[in-house]
């Protein structure tokens, strides 16, 4: 029995004149996904940015309701405290007991700094 030895092979010849067009349809098909990108990245920023936008607004108004809610309830404790009292030490104790609440609220709700990392080796 004999081998069967035949062994063809195609070569292709390079043809220069294809090199550009598939260079321009490289760069084309780039193009095309670099803008479909864009256009994702685009609309996400965009959709964060208006939700940022409304949660600052909403934020706001809360602050002006709850600052407005705390000078009419702070006002109403004075008048109250005025029948009985002068100005002069309704507004001072007033005054103390805020500055006795700012206190306590900065202590509770601010952590403390944390010491430092670097500790003496002996």
């Amino acid at each position: 029995m004999k081998a069967n030895n035949n062994n063809i092979t195609v070569e292709r010849q390079p043809r220069d004149e294809e090199l550009p067009e598939l260079a321009v349809r490289i760069l084309s098909d780039f193009a095309r996904i670099v803008a479909a990108e864009a256009r994702l990245v685009e609309s996400n920023i965009v959709e964060a940015a208006n939700s940022l936008v409304d949660r600052v607004y909403i934020a706001a108004i809360l602050v002006v309701l709850a600052a407005i809610g705390v000078v009419a309830m702070l006002s109403s404790v004075v008048l109250l405290l005025h029948h009985w009292m002068p100005w002069w030490q309704v507004l001072g104790a007033v005054g103390l007991f805020a500055i006795v609440v700012a206190a306590i609220l900065r202590r509770s709700l601010i952590p403390p700094r944390a010491a430092s990392a670097v500790t003496l080796a002996r």
